[in-house]
């Protein structure tokens, strides 16, 4: 049974056909019947289309839209209007601004109360303000709402007339709390649905300031208190979390992208919600050490979070001064908290592709007969982003709640292309550009003797995969004993007896092996295989004179031969030129050589002998 902290009754679902018991009369239809509502995920545009019906027609309903992503274990609600009303509630300061709105009217209003300026004031980024014309404000002081807040929450009629209430933005809140009137108004408020964004120092309780009025309200952000002055921050945040809150209506940019606000900080909170964006180290203000709580959750690094409709934002400490990012982040913010409609319809842009495509896999890479042009071939593929969604309806004239079943959907916007670099450094991240839509790439070779290529997919959200490094080495490099000993005794069945002689190519790419030379350096001469008919009738002095050994490719079965060019031995007088042996393959591949020697058995004392052979090993594919 899903249940939520705005919810003032449990919801009642069917059970085989019996209706649970202990649920309020005023529930007696059944969610399932008046409540239905689908999801169609629209990929070019990267959101879900929501759609939904209500066949009680008795009275008036609003709306609130809930959702969960398959990254998250908690439904929360999401904007659900294409317009934001504000409230801004501020506190009092003696400084003042002026300025004129795009419609054309003109206010001064204490500083602390900037919001409207910054909303609705012309820029050199939209002719509307950073409210894009999508967000107006109204103001009041807090000493003035502290004292009859319904003559600034409602209309006539009693109903709530806006959709956001916004309470800052100055240093310590001016050291100006919430009456406990304008605390329990704001509570309900909150509780209907409609959004609450905090600014500093409002949300605090600790030995250095404590609003304890508007501290009851931190458990709408999920915020906790350290007891002391605990103080994180600095100008630099960086986001870390995607969502609509960071592309709409301004795209404030993806995961680690940088913004500069004034200096501000979170004082002695901990968010175990959702943040958006993070102050960045070293923390300069104060010195400030991030901190969870203690059972490790949440953190007081953060600059901005959200749970459901409510928010928390450093904005204030600064005394009314704002850079063009934090008014845009601050836009972002009112725009996500405006969660009721009355409409029966909504495009969720928070309802986006956010999963990254698979890693490339690199099938191959081939070059031309110079090695000067390289063709890299690989594969991605873009993963879809799962969602969950239901709807709450909420009768304008009893209060009743119904909620429709939770309906799931998937967006993927499909893949973009690929941004990749070749140069000569093993971690390179390509910056997500795109470099080709094709699923092969020719490039140059660049100089040395090896290089790297870095290859991460794009989907159409502009998600970047994880990267793929290949390394391509054109230094040979290739093992094999320094010397070896054979032996011929006379005496012996097997007269003559050597070990092999393994080569193990660490190369990136496979390796032809030829000789290049062999001879007899001490002891003994050279002859040729053909030199005697019968080598075991020499005399003595034919068996001193010389032996012909040669060298050739032992067994092939599982070894690391892909390819034999010569079936017999390599003897002395077969090397007017190098002779290839054969291939072997790349990236720790091993074959063995053997020897074999045809001689005499005539020897009459011990003979120490050495010959030197000489392999050449060269670049193949």
């Amino acid at each position: 049974m899903r249940q939520s902290f705005r919810r003032l009754f449990l919801v009642p679902l069917l059970a085989a056909g019996i209706l649970l018991s202990g649920v309020s009369p005023a529930f007696a239809a059944s969610a399932a019947s008046v409540l239905t509502l689908t999801a169609t995920p629209n990929p070019s545009g990267n959101y879900v289309a929501l759609n939904w019906t209500n066949s009680d027609k008795s009275q008036p309903y609003s709306y609130m839209l809930y959702s969960k992503s398959a990254h998250e274990s908690t439904f929360q609600s999401i904007p659900a209007k294409d317009h934001a009303k504000v409230l801004n509630i501020y506190p009092i300061v003696t400084p003042t601004v002026s300025f004129t709105t795009w419609q054309g009217k003109s206010y001064t209003l204490p500083k602390s109360a900037s919001l409207k300026m910054w909303m609705e004031t012309p820029n050199g980024y939209d002719s509307k303000g950073y409210g894009k014309g999508l967000i107006s404000v109204d103001t009041v002081s807090i000493s003035d709402f502290n004292a009859n807040p319904d003559a600034y929450l409602k209309n006539a009629d009693g109903n709530f007339k806006y959709d956001v209430l916004y309470f800052g933005a100055w240093d310590n809140n001016n050291l100006q709390d919430l009456s406990a009137a304008a605390e329990s108004d704001t509570d309900a408020f909150i509780r209907t649905g409609r959004g609450v964004c905090f600014g500093h120092d409002t949300l605090v309780s600790n030995d250095a300031i404590a609003n304890p009025n508007f501290f009851k309200l931190a458990h709408y952000v999920n915020i906790e208190t350290i007891n002391r002055y605990t103080p994180l921050g600095g100008s630099e945040i960086s986001v870390t979390k995607k969502g609509l809150l960071t592309n709409y209506p301004w795209n404030i940019g993806g995961i680690g992208t940088a913004l500069t606000v004034p200096t501000s900080h979170s004082n002695s909170q901990i968010a175990l919600g959702d943040i958006w964006m993070a102050y960045q180290p070293p923390y300069p203000y104060c010195g400030g050490v991030p901190q969870s709580d203690s059972t490790g959750k949440g953190t007081n690094n953060f600059y901005l979070t959200t749970w459901s409709n409510c928010a928390l934002i450093q904005t204030g400490h600064s005394n009314g001064e704002a850079t063009p990012d934090e008014q845009r982040v601050t836009a972002n913010t009112l725009f996500y908290l405006a969660q009721i409609t009355t409409d029966t319809s909504w495009n969720d842009h928070k309802g986006q592709d956010l999963d990254a495509p698979d890693k490339p896999a690199i099938s191959g890479v081939t070059h031309n007969s110079g090695r000067t042009r390289y063709t890299v071939n690989y594969s991605s593929q873009d993963n879809a982003t799962g969602y969950q969604y239901y709807v709450e309806a909420t009768g304008q004239n009893d209060g009743v709640k119904y909620d429709s079943p939770v309906i799931s959907t998937s967006l993927k916007t499909g893949m973009k292309g690929y941004s990749i670099v070749v140069d000569n450094s093993p971690d390179t991240v390509p910056d997500g550009s795109i470099t080709t839509t094709s699923d092969s790439y020719i490039f140059s070779r660049p100089s040395g003797s090896g290089f790297y290529i870095h290859i991460a997919a794009v989907d159409n959200a502009g998600n970047i995969s994880a990267v793929t490094h290949y390394h391509t080495d054109e230094l040979v490099s290739v093992t094999h004993p320094v010397s070896i000993g054979y032996s011929i005794d006379p005496n012996s069945s097997t007269p003559f007896t050597a070990p092999d002689i393994p080569i193990t190519n660490h190369s990136t790419f496979p390796v032809k092996v030829s000789v290049a030379g062999l001879k007899a350096t001490s002891g003994i001469g050279d002859a040729a295989p053909t030199a005697y008919s019968d080598w075991s009738s020499l005399t003595a002095a034919q068996t001193g004179s010389g032996i012909a050994l040669g060298v050739g490719i032992s067994n092939t079965a599982g070894s690391g031969w892909t390819a034999v060019d010569r079936e017999t031995p390599v003897y002395t007088g077969d090397l007017a030129s190098e002779v290839p042996l054969g291939t072997l393959g790349a990236n720790g591949a091993s074959g063995n050589l053997a020897l074999t020697a045809k001689f005499g058995l005539a020897w009459a004392k011990t003979t120490n002998v050495s010959h030197e052979l000489t392999l050449n090993f060269t670049i193949t594919d």
